[in-house]
């Protein structure tokens, strides 16, 4: 795809199509290439050019960052407070109790999955204190269970993603202002709706590589074996159902099972649909590393009004935050630092620095409030692995 940008959207990567501009003006020897150096970026602006065209078929497309600033410049005026006034000493505990919480969550859903591989039923017993665990955590502080969403492995994948789109979904509904009986019922759909993959064969299931059309046929019935298991579980309501039976139906009615569109899909089935791709866009798999949480809002972005219901895209941007707790992030002043929660302007989250990565000096670590400074700020999200750093033994520091 050819398309038009402002010469200030340039990133490596790109291919240009087009300099407008004639090839006696620019200091190129041709008129397509792709860029590979920061410096053929500035030789672009050296000589003027404001506006060029560029082919998305060849190279990287335009971020489209300006959608998600703009949204959080418009919901962040006039106020720079932080979402929730626990002391650090409440914060310390609220993440201790949240890693059991979650241990806990994990555990009972393993034990579930067993039970339904042997043709047994939910036992309800089984989550409700773990959801009622969940919840209070959430209402207390839901940037702790949402850090520990981050820290995953991928062998325990099936366990821990649907434990994160319970605490997400729970984190989604409590942002949004719904209902304590909401925010139970879909941290209960979160974590039973992948119940049927328990009867997916695990071959299929766990393949490492793309699934055959055949395969993903089968892939695909674990939507309907959840509805059924759970639409014969006492205690489940609709809209813990709605979360299982609708996440992965699309706002275009290209989704599945049923090809729902629009409002024929609840808003909690609209909400679970967002929810089920960002936590499995960020997870590290056996066919692909887990991309960073703010290059996969961008990319969810690009597909509102296709995939997801726009308005509320935007709402759960606000409510996981564009660096998300437990994300490595580089400051302006070089210093590594990593996201312990989000403030109101999800561009200056709360973050504890550790690092001077100029003189790869670690320094003690210090908790700062971007919200607080005028000229400290993020450039980018970091690889932890790039930097071989744990966010989690910072954010027990806290």
């Amino acid at each position: 795809m050819i398309k038009t940008i402002n010469s200030k959207q340039l990133k490596l990567g790109m291919y240009i199509h087009e300099l407008n501009c004639s090839w006696m003006d620019h200091p190129f020897t041709r008129n397509q290439f792709k860029i590979t150096e920061s410096a053929d970026i500035k030789k672009i602006h050296n000589v003027g050019i404001k506006s060029l065209k560029i082919d998305t078929a060849l190279g990287l497309d335009v971020v489209e960052e300006p959608i998600i600033s703009k949204t959080i410049e418009n919901n962040s005026k006039g106020s720079s407070k932080k979402t929730n006034q626990q002391t650090p000493k409440q914060l310390k505990q609220t993440r201790t109790e949240a890693k059991k919480i979650k241990s806990h969550a994990e555990e009972a859903i393993s034990n579930i999955m067993a039970d339904i591989k042997l043709g047994q039923q939910v036992k309800m017993e089984q989550v409700t204190p773990v959801i009622d665990q969940m919840s209070q955590s959430v209402l207390e502080n839901h940037n702790a269970l949402l850090g520990l969403s981050r820290i995953r492995s991928m062998d325990t994948y099936t366990f821990e993603h649907s434990v994160n789109i319970g605490v997400l979904m729970m984190s989604f509904t409590k942002s949004r202002g719904m209902s304590e009986q909401q925010l139970h019922d879909v941290g209960v759909g979160g974590l039973l709706h992948d119940i049927g993959k328990a009867l997916t064969p695990p071959e299929i299931l766990n393949k490492p590589g793309k699934l055959t059309d055949e395969e993903f046929i089968i892939m695909r019935r674990h939507v309907v074996d959840s509805r059924i298991i759970l639409s014969k579980t006492p205690g489940i309501n609709q809209n813990a159902l709605d979360v299982a039976a609708l996440h992965h139906e699309k706002f275009d009615g290209s989704g599945y099972p049923d090809g729902k569109k629009g409002d024929e899909i609840s808003q909690i089935g609209q909400m679970s649909a967002i929810v089920d791709v960002y936590d499995a866009l960020t997870a590290d798999r056996c066919y692909h590393k887990g991309q960073d949480p703010s290059v996969v809002l961008k990319r969810m972005l690009s597909w509102t009004g296709s995939h997801f219901n726009p308005t509320l895209m935007q709402e759960f941007i606000h409510c996981v935050g564009i660096y998300p707790p437990a994300t490595l992030v580089m400051l302006s002043n070089h210093y590594l630092a990593v996201v312990t929660e989000n403030n109101k302007n999800l561009l200056t989250p709360t973050v504890i620095a550790f690092l001077n990565t100029k003189s790869r000096e670690t320094i003690e670590p210090r908790v700062i409030n971007l919200s607080e400074q005028k000229k400290l700020t993020i450039i980018s999200s970091e690889s932890d692995q790039k930097w071989q750093v744990d966010p989690q033994k910072y954010l027990d520091m806290m």
